[in-house]
């Protein structure tokens, strides 16, 4: 137990929220639909968890066999090197066999999760409902992998975070819904996995544009830095070069109102989802607050009670990062209020 929980702890389970609100926001939309099998949402959640957790750790083990250094060797001034993600393996504490090993054994308790719901749907509904399980448990391994590992690297050619928007949106909640409910798609969740996973990518792309210097001295390639060099290559001379980081923050946090809006209209969800427009004035507000702090102006980084809760404040000041988790701390509760109230709604209406 004692390694099971060395691992979990440094597979970053801090971050499963990132997958846990998905996970548990497409189960709960699945409610009521043909095919649908209650218990399979057991499996499904904690095999959901380990894929999770196990993805981590591959991102780990390819990060270290790319370049073995810390980032805390390389820069000094990036908040993400003091929060070093494979300290365990430059401390002694495992070793990258080890840490291979713990991949496997995460992936695999998820591939066995996976299993039942196959067999599950394939003994009750026939072996194409059975099929989209595996569709989506591919692609999300191939995905997955690519993230850091070869041969595609996407994380280090800048699209990382639009593969983790990918990963926890589209690729999680569909593949949900095939695995509890048979259908293999369908355009109300594919539109809900969109908004959700257009939130989750604002998480850690708003990561990215706070700390695009600090990533260029670590020579990590993040979407923001993406952006940069194609403003760069495209217009040298740009007045507003931090213009299009700033567009794309706002296209993340306004996409999921805009499918909100097409889905009430189509008639798939009640008008009751608009209370989700609870959380607008937080995204509009993110939007804002890093547009401020991206080209240097004034800014009040100081919590709100409707942004959410935000931890203990007065210990990140001291810690000097409280600029840094202002922004990635409110994009994390639009995210969960989102899921949240469509939880409810879904439940109650």
């Amino acid at each position: 137990m004692s390694k099971l929980s060395f691992w979990i702890k440094n597979a970053r389970s801090i971050a499963l929220p990132q997958s846990v609100l998905p996970c548990l926001t497409a189960i709960i939309l699945c409610i009521g639909q043909d095919g649908f099998l209650w218990w399979l949402s057991f499996p499904i959640f904690f095999g959901i968890c380990a894929a999770h957790l196990g993805m981590n750790l591959a991102d780990d083990y390819f990060d270290y066999k790319h370049d073995s250094r810390t980032r805390a060797d390389i820069s000094s001034t990036s908040v993400r090197a003091r929060m070093e993600k494979c300290h365990y393996l430059g401390e002694g504490k495992a070793t990258i066999s080890q840490l291979g090993w713990a991949v496997v054994g995460f992936l695999s308790f998820a591939a066995l999760m996976g299993a039942i719901a196959f067999v599950a749907q394939w003994l009750i509904h026939g072996w194409q409902a059975a099929m989209g399980i595996v569709l989506y448990a591919v692609l999300g391994l191939i995905v997955g992998i690519n993230y850091s590992g070869k041969p595609l690297e996407l994380g280090f050619h800048g699209f990382g975070e639009l593969v983790i928007g990918l990963m926890f949106g589209p690729l999680c909640m569909l593949g949900i819904q095939a695995a509890i409910t048979g259908i293999m798609f369908s355009w109300p969740m594919f539109c809900m996995s969109v908004a959700i996973g257009s939130m989750v990518t604002n998480i850690v792309y708003v990561h990215s544009v706070m700390e695009v210097d600090a990533d260029a001295e670590l020579g990590k390639m993040t979407f923001a830095r993406l952006l940069d060099n194609i403003v760069a290559h495209l217009s040298p001379r740009a007045s507003s070069p931090h213009r299009l980081k700033i567009i794309f923050i706002g296209l993340f946090a306004l996409v999921p109102f805009i499918m909100l809006a097409l889905g009430i209209t189509l008639g798939w969800w009640s008008p009751w989802y608009l209370l989700t427009l609870l959380t607008l004035p937080m995204s509009i507000f993110l939007i804002h607050s890093t547009r401020l702090f991206a080209y240097g102006l004034p800014r009040n980084d100081t919590p709100r009670w409707w942004m959410g809760p935000m931890g203990d404040w007065d210990k990140y000041k001291q810690a000097g990062i409280d600029w840094f988790l202002f922004r990635w701390l409110l994009a994390r509760n639009i995210c969960t209020f989102f899921c949240l109230i469509v939880i409810i709604v879904t439940l109650i209406v």
